[in-house]
């Protein structure tokens, strides 16, 4: 009986956490028994909390008042053997238990916020995951280095949170190009000239295969990228026409 209470109270914990709008957040990211530790922390709580809540009916004895009040006792048969009131009782906590957790998560997705969300994950996300979410917040450009050599300037779309850790990032290119033999970044599509030369508003010209700005996005598998980094066009192109740098430049003859 001990056991599959403590599994009902570990089941309610996970059901919590895998359905809060935050709590998720963090439960996905976790691992072995980090999710059984957080599922029977929750599972503890909320216990009780139904425990201290059942007291107060049972002080005031609510049930009993309303078995007689509709002459249950006398139907059922179950009931009259005093020996399972136990039993009844902790079925009622536990049913309370997961009242409890679906009235509670219920109103935390009701007041649930975009901003609340991604403060949440900026606790808790890696380097990359930030450098998404501030490009999506500052609508910044970054550029995305691939495992394959190709390589992507652009905009971060809002990265999907509500599932958890990013597994995809969407991009809104501006500039893409590949990395060649001597590891150098050439550029060979600048998207930025054609929606300028081509949009109007927020809608291309009639017959484009491409009707709007959001058919350029592309989505990337977080597993192919290798170099992701914060991107400033007039750096890049200072840093290519500078040629006296001692750094950059090409070596001195020695004397």
């Amino acid at each position: 009986m001990g056991a599959l209470a403590l599994g009902i109270v570990l089941i309610i914990g996970y059901f919590y956490q895998s359905h809060h709008p935050y709590r998720r957040l963090e439960l996905i990211r976790s691992t072995g028994y980090h999710i059984y530790f957080k599922a029977g922390l929750s599972g503890f709580v909320l216990l009780s909390i139904s425990l201290s809540f059942w007291s107060i009916i049972d002080y005031f004895d609510l049930p009993s008042s309303f078995i007689e009040h509709l002459n249950l006792k006398d139907s059922i048969v179950y009931i009259k053997n005093g020996k399972h009131w136990a039993d009844i009782k902790l079925v009622a906590i536990f049913a309370l238990m997961f009242i409890f957790t679906l009235v509670y998560i219920g109103i935390r997705s009701c007041f649930k916020t975009d901003n609340e969300s991604l403060n949440r994950v900026k606790k808790i996300a890696h380097e990359l995951e930030l450098l998404l979410i501030e490009s999506t917040e500052n609508v910044s450009p970054i550029r995305v280095e691939l495992d394959c050599g190709k390589v992507y300037v652009g905009i971060s779309e809002k990265p999907n949170i509500d599932r958890g850790e990013v597994s995809f990032i969407a991009l809104f290119p501006l500039l893409s190009g590949y990395v060649n033999d001597e590891k150098k970044i050439i550029f060979n599509n600048n998207y930025y000239l054609h929606y300028e030369k081509y949009i109007h508003g927020n809608e291309f010209e009639e017959g484009d295969s491409h009707s709007s700005v959001a058919d350029f996005s592309i989505v990337i598998p977080i597993e192919q990228i290798v170099v992701a980094s914060r991107f400033s066009i007039d750096a890049f192109i200072q840093f290519r026409n500078d040629n006296d740098s001692e750094l950059i430049g090409p070596p001195k003859p020695s004397e």
